[in-house]
């Protein structure tokens, strides 16, 4: 499958975001896709009202001023968001109309059955993975319809388009596959290790199989918690893709870590066998002869992803 990006290409603009919990990430390229060297780092922090991922009004207003002012004003833009924002789904249908009304019927149906999650105020968004005969797989992402109007607003209001909002995940396996970094004929497991949220993605054959987000709920780096608790999500995990999913040996696992460096504890749950490797590393460097902060990892994957 090729990157999860359709909505600029061939033309992505250089500039995008990425919003983690309570902090944005904004970069600006020479050229996305054919020259991804950082010409513009800029991170800052923000509030968000509870029960809410992204800023509220006010921070949102004063955001989008800095973030323009530090990105040159462009007129187009391109964000990320933490996967805790989504909800994620590989889905498999017998059933695939061919009217796009009947189809979105059709899977928010199947969504319903899975995640208990309002789907009467979400946005929904589909990429078709694979076609068999009698059946189609897809990955389909969930997303509060109110909150990404609220941005995409906030960014209009300055004279700038947002034209693709994609969860981090998803954008470091853009990155991945786009890279030659996920084995073509095997299984592999990109996990995203940050302080407030773990989230894994298997792959087989080049291909999403099985994704999950697990919130940490402020469990921290430097918690003595930390390593028994990470340790028990990557046993969970690991155990559902081998017993539920029947997955296959896993060839590879790459991870970023964010911030750099951050402790994950996969001694005791991946075989010695398996190539381990964070993202950064099992990329090749930007033209500029430079490496990918893994802070700006998931930004790269939208950028380069559809490369």
């Amino acid at each position: 499958m090729r990157a999860l990006l359709q909505y600029f290409k061939p033309t992505l603009p250089p500039v995008a975001v990425l919003m983690e919990p309570g902090a944005v990430f904004a970069l600006r390229v020479g050229s996305a896709q054919r020259d991804p060297t950082p010409l513009v780092r800029h991170e800052e922090t923000f509030e968000s009202p509870e029960g809410q991922y992204l800023p509220g009004p006010e921070s949102m207003e004063t955001l989008t001023a800095s973030l323009m002012t530090q990105l040159g004003s462009p007129k187009r833009i391109s964000c990320v968001i933490g996967d805790p924002f989504f909800k994620t789904q590989v889905l498999t249908l017998s059933d695939f109309p061919r009217s796009e009304q009947e189809r979105r019927k059709v899977i928010l149906w199947h969504i319903r059955k899975f995640l208990n999650y309002p789907i009467d105020s979400v946005r929904m968004d589909y990429e078709i993975i694979s076609r068999a005969p009698g059946s189609v797989k897809l990955l389909v992402t969930l997303c509060p319809v109110a909150e990404v109007l609220a941005l995409e607003s906030a960014f209009a209001a300055r004279g700038c388009q947002v034209g693709y909002v994609g969860s981090s995940t998803i954008e470091l396996f853009n990155l991945a596959l786009a890279k030659g970094a996920l084995p073509a004929g095997g299984n592999a497991l990109i996990i995203n290790r940050t302080p407030d949220y773990l989230s894994f993605l298997f792959a087989e054959k080049g291909s999403p199989l099985f994704f999950r987000c697990k919130d940490l709920d402020g469990v921290r780096a430097d918690d003595e918690q930390v390593s028994e608790r990470m340790l028990q999500e990557l046993r969970l995990t690991l155990a559902y893709y081998r017993e539920k999913l029947g997955g296959e040996h896993l060839e590879k696992v790459l991870i970023r870590r964010f911030p750099g460096g951050a402790f994950l504890p996969l001694e005791d749950v991946i075989e010695e066998d398996v190539v381990v490797q964070d993202l950064s590393d099992a990329l090749p460097p930007l033209p500029s002869g430079t490496s990918r902060d893994a802070e700006y990892l998931p930004i790269f994957g939208l950028l380069e992803g559809g490369a």
